[in-house]
């Protein structure tokens, strides 16, 4: 549960409550709480839609859903508006509440359906071959196996932090922005609002981090042995990063995370003296390559579990956690 999304954005709103009971909900922590819990629901959806299977069924689901998102913005400022006059103040409350996070829902799922667009855009045709995901090949020395990918070297909370204070930043500057341009606002109507905070705003914020984020792609190599595993870095000319390489023996590897697709593909290392976290999907890929990482070999995750790690399968987001449970007995190196 507490992974959810859903879970932390009703937190969010109910933690609203006592303010607007109070006569105080629109002061900064609701309002950011508001957004956020609204942004937690769109972002809940959008990685639903991508899980979908076929993909076809998720992306019938996110058109039906941005639409929806989009009529669902427009009736709760045009037609529910003038409803909150004569209504109970439970009532009202919970209509402010939503009213506030249907818009950065709805933004976020519009986000995602331009990642749709764009990755169909840059589709393979005649003229473009198909983007193939990474393949394992043997290793130089050939004991073992190894795989190139590109990546950028950030943890997930790093991430998640850096998108919330996007969203709230970004809902500050609307916030400012809509007060300022309130006669335009009148006269253009709410929509103008909406495409104010979702296309001036938000989008470039969103575009602009990306970009950011992209010129700290590293190319990596990571291979497994029988006793050990070994991760190869290196840095275009954007960061002028040195080149390293780093060996783990399995007895010194405390967790290990995989996960191959969307974006938030990522590797993550956890042992003495290291605590490294790659994720690859939201890296600037190799021309022909996605970026994604190939399944875990399954000579790899047999030969982790019997050095005394447990598998940690996440069905609903196709994880794999290796922790190690007990200490592994000493076995000669291969």
């Amino acid at each position: 549960m507490l992974r959810s999304p859903l879970v932390w954005a009703a937190l969010c709103f109910a933690l609203t409550v006592p303010w607007f009971v109070t006569g105080q909900g629109m002061e900064f922590v609701p309002y950011v709480l508001m957004l956020v819990g609204g942004w937690l629901c769109g972002f809940s959806f959008v990685n639903l839609t991508f899980r979908m299977t076929p993909e076809r069924n998720g992306v019938i689901v996110h058109v039906i859903g941005a639409v929806v998102a989009g009529a669902l913005v427009w009736l709760m400022v045009d037609v529910g508006q003038p409803l909150l006059e004569t209504a109970p103040e439970p009532i009202k409350i919970a209509f402010i509440i939503a009213q506030f996070a249907t818009i950065p829902a709805a933004g976020w799922i519009w986000l995602g359906l331009i990642h749709r667009i764009t990755w169909a855009v840059g589709r393979p045709s005649k003229k473009r071959p198909a983007r193939v995901t990474p393949e394992w090949v043997r290793a130089e020395t050939g004991r073992g196996s190894e795989v190139r990918f590109t990546a950028v070297p950030m943890t997930m909370r790093a991430l998640t932090t850096a998108i919330v204070l996007i969203v709230a930043v970004v809902g500050a500057i609307a916030v400012v922005a809509l007060i300022a341009l309130d006669d335009y606002i009148m006269q253009l109507g709410p929509r103008f609002a909406i495409f104010v905070v979702g296309v001036v705003l938000a989008l470039p914020a969103y575009v602009i981090y990306m970009a950011i984020v992209q010129r700290r792609t590293l190319d990596c190599t990571i291979g497994f042995g029988d006793d050990r595993l070994w991760l190869r870095t290196s840095s275009g000319a954007a960061t002028a990063t040195e080149p390293s390489a780093t060996v783990v023996k399995f007895d010194q590897l405390d967790e290990l995370v995989w996960r191959c697709r969307s974006d938030y593909a990522r590797i993550e290392l956890r042992g003495a003296n290291l605590d490294l976290s790659l994720i690859t999907g939201i890296s600037k890929s190799r021309p022909g390559f996605t970026s994604e990482l190939p399944e875990l070999p399954r000579r790899v995750r047999g030969r982790l579990v019997d050095l005394g790690f447990e598998l940690d399968r996440s069905k609903r987001d196709e994880v794999l956690t290796f922790r190690r449970a007990t200490t592994p007995s000493a076995e000669p190196a291969a």
